[in-house]
């Protein structure tokens, strides 16, 4: 019993300090910014593009240039208001950190939304919201 207890302790004491890490490089996101990087790394735990991504300072800037860059692919707007432009910034100037983070999201939102991009189903309550972010993160 003591066994399982300690190793419990461990699990949750890890997953404490990788909320804590992610706290540490951007602590003006919101909890469940974070909280969605570690269970994403934690989902993926041999992926290095994840465990890279947890370290992004600029996770919050990220998120939403990954939310523009899907606005014309799912909610049929003009442009991304040139997202994936600044996102590549991070590739050459920026925290590679940053790049691998927006390549993870981009993938993860093709995966999430391929069904509606592909015309299968119908856009939900989650293709409304993100649809919703990116035209106000787009503008006029």
């Amino acid at each position: 019993m003591r066994l399982f207890v300690a190793i419990i302790a461990i699990g949750v004491l890890a997953v404490a300090s990788l909320f804590g890490f992610s706290w540490s490089r951007n602590p003006d996101a919101e909890p469940a910014v974070h909280a969605s990087a570690v269970s994403f790394t934690l989902a993926n735990p041999l992926s290095g593009r994840a465990w890279r991504g947890l370290a992004c300072p600029h996770r919050t800037i990220v998120t939403n240039l990954a939310i523009q860059s899907v606005g014309p692919k799912l909610c049929g707007l003009e442009s991304d208001g040139r997202a994936r432009s600044r996102a590549e910034r991070f590739r050459t100037e920026g925290p590679i950190s940053c790049w691998s983070l927006f390549e993870m999201l981009d993938q993860q939102n093709a995966a999430r939304f391929a069904n509606v991009l592909s015309g299968k189903s119908e856009p939900g309550a989650q293709v409304n919201e993100i649809c919703q972010k990116a035209k106000a993160l787009i503008g006029p």
